[in-house]
């Protein structure tokens, strides 16, 4: 308390110093959080792209389906998958890819892994890593990996 109290400035810097250090964190904080909210976001728009895409696949298919044929008889599994692989952009043979977004997204998605249901419903599951560079003040820091699974499937209710 006499450090506060202190008349020779000694205590100013002390207090400059720790708010420094104070501003500095929530920078890194900030940073961090956006980082969280790219993976987030990023994720929540891969889901609801195949989320889509499946229910386009059971429309397609809802005649053999509503005639209450059983699923094996008229899902082509490898068409699905193959289908999510070009939805992503990617091609389903080949060696590892990723995409790179830019602009106010920075990350790149590896080549995922998709394979397709096979309990009582017909759909995909989505395997792959993010890759979000984590910047502070200007400067690359370090590359964040984020893996991510999604599962997109439909199901009778």
């Amino acid at each position: 308390m006499n450090t506060l109290k202190n008349r020779n400035a000694f205590s100013y810097i002390l207090i400059c110093v720790v708010i420094l250090v104070l501003v500095m964190f929530i920078a890194v904080a900030m940073q961090y959080a956006f980082v969280y909210y790219i993976a987030n976001t990023q994720k929540a728009d891969t889901q609801l792209l195949l989320d889509g895409y499946v229910t386009r696949y059971a429309i397609e298919k809802y005649d053999a389906l509503k005639q209450g044929a059983s699923y094996e008889a008229f899902i082509e599994r490898e068409s699905l998958v193959r289908g999510a692989y070009t939805l992503l952009g990617f091609a389903q043979t080949g060696g590892e890819s990723s995409i790179s977004y830019s602009g106010v997204k920075k990350y790149t998605m590896t080549k995922p892994t998709i394979s397709a249901t096979v309990d009582d419903s017909f759909g995909v599951t989505v395997k792959y890593t993010l890759i979000i560079p984590f910047e502070a003040f200007g400067n690359k820091i370090a590359d964040i990996t984020v893996p991510v699974e999604i599962v997109s499937k439909y199901t009778e209710r």
